[in-house]
């Protein structure tokens, strides 16, 4: 085989591992936005675990390309990967929001209730 014919493989693995990637990562911030609509219980740790694994694959990947490779990047995908992530962002930031209410409302419950005595008379 030519070096041609090596580098030519080379920049074809490099695309296809390039949208391998980016299918894997659509899939995760898929999963956790439709979970997150639904209102369901969503492990966080877990998908940023598995956003961060796909972030660093895209990085390891990015650095073997060259100027030509950027220029031959399916950019329809990159752009429907960003408009992915900022729904899921969007999503994310209203379930931390409501955590943030519910977690303000059961420690002024809290409060009440010792201020009143519950806690002291064997109550809640």
């Amino acid at each position: 085989m030519s070096h041609h014919g090596a580098a030519t493989f080379g920049h074809i693995n490099v695309h296809a591992a390039f949208s391998d990637v980016i299918a894997r990562v659509e899939t995760v911030i898929d999963q956790e936005t439709a979970l997150l609509r639904e209102n369901r219980a969503v492990e966080l740790a877990e998908f940023n675990t598995r956003k961060q694994q796909g972030l660093l694959e895209l990085n390891r990947i990015l650095r073997n390309f060259s100027q030509l490779d950027l220029k031959r990047v399916d950019h329809d995908n990159v752009a429907r990967l960003v408009g992915k992530l900022e729904a899921n962002r969007q999503v994310l930031a209203h379930h931390l929001r409501a955590i943030d209410e519910i977690s303000g409302l059961v420690s002024r419950a809290l409060q009440e209730a010792e201020s009143d005595g519950t806690y002291g008379r064997g109550g809640v």
